[in-house]
């Protein structure tokens, strides 16, 4: 009989198939975590965009003589804060 015709052979063949598809597919938890990451990453960008539009509504409120000009600077401060904290967070790649 010939040597690739014995059923242990294809009985290795189909382990090895399995194994490799194993392998190369990404496992539920892993897509899971990489998908919840770039959501997050998502929220932190759309966070750092309404930031940067609040700083933005502060200075055109000052230059409409709607808000006072230390109120807009104690406005940027804290807004400041946040922003600043959230780009950290973007750059970290969206982790707490």
């Amino acid at each position: 009989m010939d040597l690739l015709l014995r059923p242990e052979w294809a009985v290795l063949a189909a382990l090895a198939a399995i194994a490799a598809i194993y392998i190369a597919l990404p496992r539920r938890e892993d897509a899971e975590a990489d998908g919840a990451a770039g959501a997050n990453l998502d929220d932190l960008r759309a966070q750092r965009d309404e930031l940067v539009a609040a700083l933005r509504d502060l200075d055109e409120d000052v230059a409409a003589g709607r808000m006072a000009a230390e109120d807009r600077q104690r406005g940027r401060t804290e807004i400041g804060a946040r922003l600043r904290e959230v780009i950290e967070r973007i750059r970290a790649g969206g982790g707490a």
